[in-house]
């Protein structure tokens, strides 16, 4: 299923677009202390983990909706990583000081759930249903709300705002250069592949002296000069000044859990299961058929490791991400998350920038039917704030209702473009007659343009790899999503050391009987 499922003349979407500001609906009457006073806006505290990137393109729609919304002010927080936010949220329980709103991932809204200090959106006349503040909540991607509804059978905790997926970054230009003097390079779709091509690379950077030049699009080496040379720069490929042969690792993968998560999957093997209820689940890992399979595949990965051919951020001296060796030449393969794609554009970091390309991870070759790739991002969710049916409670709760109905309903296509997150409503169910529809169909034209900032570039490819690629059902990819449960999210914590031990000199025996140990108490009896 391609992304542009409907064709539109460029008069027919003109024309739409031209009516995009009668659409919008109209501002609520505002709220006042008193007769004739001045207006008592209602204050809606919002947390998220977000950092600086994204809270910048927060902030212009937080100003729109108060321009909009004027009897409403967004006391906005971030708290700088989604550990800190849980940790921030879980400690405000026992002073009821907890946010109108925060956005969080399926296992942490699953210990919100369990405390009691969630809202169900689903409510028969508030929220979703609201007579003037309601949502057609068929338009939101079915997958998504999947993810949502897997929290509870009778309730709606949350509604999905920003997600993303993970991609292979790769240095195109180092490719392409390459190619020049070993025609077999190519970037690689399978594991295997990587197992091929991986040794050329390296090969090729040092048989062709790269390592501490530039390395010009023909393949030849030339030393930095002292001083810019605008000239040069036409010519030159990539800038290697700053690597050396023993740093040189073509590949990474900023995620571990990810990276353990995904090649389990991709062999076969089940990673966590749901029990009854969200209260239990399990680790299906280290039982069989999985534990062979997760063997294997933590095997075969540890053999690409020893081979040179794969790391991690720390295998760079960097605690989170690839992406600053990624730019200085130490690795030409990234898998990050698609929503931090513009992190690992040149920019500034050197004279003679590379051009990148966005592709799908890699799979196993060998087994084509698991091609699976992460489905991973947050929903935004409404506390408990405030005693039942008290009127000031009632009224933050609905004001923080709006908010979150804006971003995930009324600005979502417009947080996208800004983001590389995907929007998460379902263009094809979008009524036609509404602001959301012509959003889509600006969205969908912006993504069809070639020109713009490198930023805006990597983001039209990493939306087109996600609708035309991932999401293709000829495609083959089955972009999963783990189990959210109580236990689940410190499951995650725990795995995340996997690769790293593995690659570290354990075996893959002793990783993963490590592992279950620590985990005993998800090991169903």
């Amino acid at each position: 299923m391609k992304f542009r499922k409907l064709i539109f003349t460029a008069v027919s979407v003109l024309a739409l677009t031209t009516l995009a500001g009668c659409l919008r609906p109209p501002m609520p009457p505002t709220t006042s202390s008193g007769g004739g006073g001045p207006t008592e806006k209602i204050e809606v505290k919002f947390w998220t983990g977000f950092g600086a990137s994204v809270t910048g393109a927060l902030n212009p729609l937080f100003a729109r909706f108060e321009q909009e919304n004027p009897d409403i002010k967004v006391l906005y927080e971030s708290k700088g990583g989604y550990p800190n936010l849980q940790q921030a949220i879980n400690g405000s329980i026992s002073t009821n000081t907890y946010p109108h709103i925060a956005n969080g991932y399926p296992d942490h809204l699953v210990g919100y759930i369990n405390a009691n200090i969630l809202v169900n959106l689903g409510n028969p006349t508030n929220y979703i249903n609201h007579p003037d503040y309601g949502v057609d909540i068929n338009e939101y991607n079915s997958d998504y709300m999947a993810e949502i509804n897997g929290l509870s059978d009778a309730a709606t905790f949350g509604l999905p705002f920003n997600k993303s997926t993970e991609v292979m970054i790769a240095n195109q230009s180092f490719f392409d250069a390459a190619k020049e003097k070993d025609a077999s390079i190519f970037i690689p779709k399978t594991w295997q592949d990587l197992a091929e091509v991986g040794p050329k690379l390296k090969d090729v950077a040092k048989k062709n002296g790269w390592f501490g030049k530039l390395v010009k699009k023909d393949g030849t080496a030339v030393a930095k000069p002292a001083e810019f040379d605008a000239a040069l720069k036409e010519q030159v490929a990539v800038d290697m000044t700053l690597v050396n042969e023993n740093q040189f690792i073509p590949f990474s993968w900023d995620s571990a859990s990810n990276f353990f998560i995904t090649i389990i999957r991709q062999w076969g093997a089940m990673y966590t299961e749901k029990g009854n209820t969200i209260q239990n689940g399990y680790i299906r890992f280290q039982e069989e058929p999985h534990r062979t399979k997760t063997l294997a595949a933590l095997s075969y990965f540890k053999e690409l490791y020893n081979a040179g051919l794969i790391g991690l951020p720390d295998n760079f001296g960097e605690p989170l991400y690839s992406s600053t060796p990624f730019k200085e030449g130490k690795l030409v393969l990234t898998i990050s998350s698609s929503a931090g794609v513009g992190e690992n554009l040149p920019g500034g970091t050197t004279e003679y920038p590379f051009e990148l390309s966005i592709n799908p991870i890699p799979y196993n070759g060998d087994l084509a039917a698991q091609k699976s790739v992460i489905a991973q991002g947050t929903n935004l969710a409404l506390f408990t704030v405030g005693q039942g049916r008290d009127p000031k409670a009632q009224a933050e709760r609905l004001a923080a209702w709006r908010l979150l109905r804006f971003l995930t309903y009324e600005a979502n296509y417009e947080f996208g473009k800004a983001t590389s997150y995907f929007p998460v409503l379902d263009a094809s169910k979008i009524d036609r007659d509404s602001q959301r529809y012509q959003d889509y169909l600006m969205y969908s034209e912006f993504l069809d343009q070639t020109d713009g900032t490198p930023r805006e570039k990597v983001i039209r490819s990493t939306a087109k790899l996600q609708a035309n690629v991932y999401m293709d059902p000829e495609e083959g990819w089955n972009k999963f999503v783990d189990p959210g449960f109580l236990g689940s999210s410190e499951i995650r914590n725990t795995i995340e050391s996997v690769m790293a031990e593995l690659f570290k000199g354990k075996t893959p025996e002793q990783v993963l009987n490590d592992t279950v140990t620590k985990l005993a108490r998800y090991v169903q009896k």
